[in-house]
């Protein structure tokens, strides 16, 4: 019984993740939700697989303060969203398929081109709220995680107690 409830659940959770496809799909603008629209999907248990290898990747320390001080070479932190957009639209990426995952609730994970997303980020991520953004070459040896975090930089203090990071590897 118990073998079935989980296959229930796994049914559940890929039903959510395709019924967020079309949400998203809805509200974006038509040139964007078209090409969403045609991409593949990767949906769980391969979803859950690919986020747990990126974690693996960064010793499952990627959210915590450990993270900065191992791994500070990797990251970039910015106090405004007009940063962070700047940012990414300098990022030179191959015109290969990548995987997008959006941290919205229930996000599958969009097979891309990953040239498409950085031409699009601006309104990909102004789309979901700011919210965590992550690019992963199928391989896994590139990488560009936008992430959002609670709190402030000292240096520069966002009166929203908000700040963004950007992991970017290339190995």
């Amino acid at each position: 019984m118990d073998e079935r409830k989980a296959l229930l659940q796994q049914k559940i959770k890929i039903n959510k993740q395709k019924s967020q496809r079309n949400k998203l799909i809805d509200f974006l603008p038509q040139d964007i939700s078209t090409v969403l629209e045609k991409c593949d999907l990767i949906t769980s248990p391969k979803l859950d697989r690919i986020l747990d290898e990126i974690h693996q990747k960064w010793n499952y320390e990627l959210h915590k303060e450990e993270f900065v001080k191992k791994y500070g070479d990797f990251r970039k932190e910015f106090s405004w969203e007009q940063e962070v957009i700047q940012y990414m639209q300098e990022i030179e990426i191959e015109k290969k398929v990548v995987c997008l995952f959006l941290g919205i609730d229930d996000s599958p994970i969009y097979l891309v081109e990953g040239k498409w997303v950085i031409e699009n980020f601006n309104i990909l991520w102004q789309s979901i709220d700011n919210d965590d953004l992550w690019i992963i070459s199928k391989d896994f040896n590139y990488g560009v995680l936008v992430s959002r975090y609670g709190g402030y930089l000292e240096q520069d203090p966002n009166p929203k107690e908000i700040f963004y990071s950007i992991t970017k590897w290339n190995t």
